[in-house]
């Protein structure tokens, strides 16, 4: 998988617009919610992660979403419903991309135990290029720092 800060990161240029603004912790909170949910459970018990694989599942994760999303004021109940969906949604496609020995993910659980993925990745790869996404994210904070600074 990806590792949380690379999931982070993407998200993080992906909601530099202002439309992102308000729900932008939503949209961080999506984007990071499917390895929070499944990974501590693999990690501390690695005899359950039969039971985890479907935690990580587009299926799994459109119903946590629909019950996250209840916990909020009406008001802005609709937003973070779309938000979250779409930081779901980005992890996924993150997710996709990578490639594995044996397994994978199982996009149609649980209709189909079959996985699928585009390949393009090991997911010990991003872990590598931590040092790249942290000073991507510390310089265009600096430069929005510096405009903002200046009045631009």
């Amino acid at each position: 998988m990806p590792d949380l800060l690379t999931h982070y990161t993407a998200a993080y240029f992906l909601t530099r617009s202002s439309a992102f603004l308000r729900f932008r912790a939503v949209f961080y909170f999506g984007t990071i919610l499917p390895d929070i949910i499944s990974r501590p459970v693999y990690i501390l018990f690695p005899k359950l992660a039969v039971y985890t694989v479907a935690m990580h599942t587009p299926v799994f994760l459109f119903i946590l979403c629909l019950f996250l999303t209840e916990l909020f004021h009406k008001e802005i109940k609709e937003n973070v419903r779309n938000y979250l969906f779409m930081g779901v949604l980005l992890h996924l496609i993150l997710d996709l991309l990578q490639k594995h020995h044996v397994g994978g993910y199982f996009w149609f659980f649980p209709f189909s135990w079959k996985t699928f993925e585009i390949g393009l990745f090991w997911p010990d790869t991003p872990l590598q290029l931590t040092p790249v996404w942290i000073s991507l994210i510390l310089m265009t904070e600096g430069i929005y720092y510096m405009k903002k600074r200046k009045g631009v």
